[in-house]
Formats: C-alpha cells, sequence, structure tokens
C-alpha cells in the first residue's frame, strides 16, 4: 500500500517518519479483511484499530484493540523495535 495524506501526516506530527517508521495505509481494505478486522456498514467499510511491525514485508509484531484499545498505543509498538 502507498501512504495517504493522512498516514503521510501522522508519521510527520508524531515523529515517527523522522524516527525511520514508514506509516502505511490499507485503502482497499485488502489487509483488513484478510485479518478479520473489517467493519462493514451500508456507508463505508471500517478498520477495527490495530497496529503491527512488519520486517521486509513480513509481520513480526501483531497489536490488537480485540481486548483494549491501548494495546494498540505507540508505547506498545515502539517497545517492540
Amino acid at each position: 500500500s502507498k501512504p495517504t495524506n493522512a498516514s503521510k501526516a501522522w508519521g510527520r506530527t508524531s515523529g515517527g517518519a523522522d524516527a525511520g517508521i514508514r506509516f502505511l495505509s490499507d485503502s482497499t481494505a485488502e489487509l483488513s479483511r484478510a485479518l478479520g478486522l473489517l467493519i462493514e456498514s451500508d456507508v463505508m467499510v471500517r478498520t477495527k484499530r490495530f497496529s503491527l511491525i512488519a520486517d521486509d514485508g513480513v509481520v513480526t509484531h501483531y497489536f490488537s484493540s480485540a481486548e483494549q484499545s491501548s494495546d494498540t498505543w505507540a508505547p506498545n509498538v515502539l517497545a517492540k523495535l
């Protein structure tokens, strides 16, 4: 996926982009669908909150909001880098 304007802005304002973190979008919901994370409605398709770390296209860590949304927050993710 290519970064969207929103993910570019998130990377820039969070400082993540300066730290070498790539923020990507799942604009076609292909990954979200494969992970079973879609929330579909009559208006739009949304994705449940999650974060992941990938190295050369391989997911090495997955963070789900199934228990608590805070499980996906930056400090938890960054601690695994």
